[in-house]
C-alpha cells in the first residue's frame, strides 16, 4: 500500500487544537480503493519500523463516544521509504504487540510513581 501523505480535510481540526493530534495517512489497497487511517503508534522493533493503524472513521467515532463493541480494527504495517506494507507475519505481529504491551506497562508504572 502506498502512503499518500497527510491531507487536511473538513474533519481535521488538529491545527486549532493542541491537546490531541491524530496523524493521518491515506493508503490505497490492491483494488485502488483509498482509505484514511489514524496512526496510533510508531515503533522501531527488531531493526524495522512499524506503525499500528486504525481506520480514521473508527477513531473519530470513538472520540465522539460512539465506541463499537468490537473496539478498533487495528492493522500493523511495516514502513520503508514512505511505503506501508501490511505485516503478514503473525509471529512478528505477536512479538511486536507484546513489546508494545511491555512499553505501556512500564509507562503506567512510572505514572503511578508520580
Amino acid at each position: 500500500m502506498a502512503h499518500e501523505g497527510h491531507e487536511h480535510g473538513p474533519d481535521c481540526n488538529h491545527e486549532d487544537d493542541d491537546s490531541f493530534e491524530i496523524e493521518v495517512v491515506e493508503l490505497e489497497d490492491e483494488n485502488g480503493e483509498k482509505e484514511e487511517f489514524a496512526i496510533l503508534e510508531e515503533v522501531d522493533f527488531e531493526d524495522r519500523h512499524f506503525c499500528v493503524l486504525a481506520p480514521l472513521a473508527e477513531v473519530q467515532a470513538q472520540s465522539e463516544g460512539k465506541e463499537s463493541e468490537d473496539g478498533l480494527s487495528l492493522e500493523i504495517f511495516e514502513v520503508k521509504d514512505d511505503m506501508f506494507t501490511a505485516l503478514e507475519d503473525e509471529e512478528m505481529a505477536d512479538r511486536l504487540m507484546k513489546h508494545l504491551d511491555e512499553i505501556a506497562a512500564k509507562l503506567e508504572a512510572e505514572e503511578e510513581k508520580d
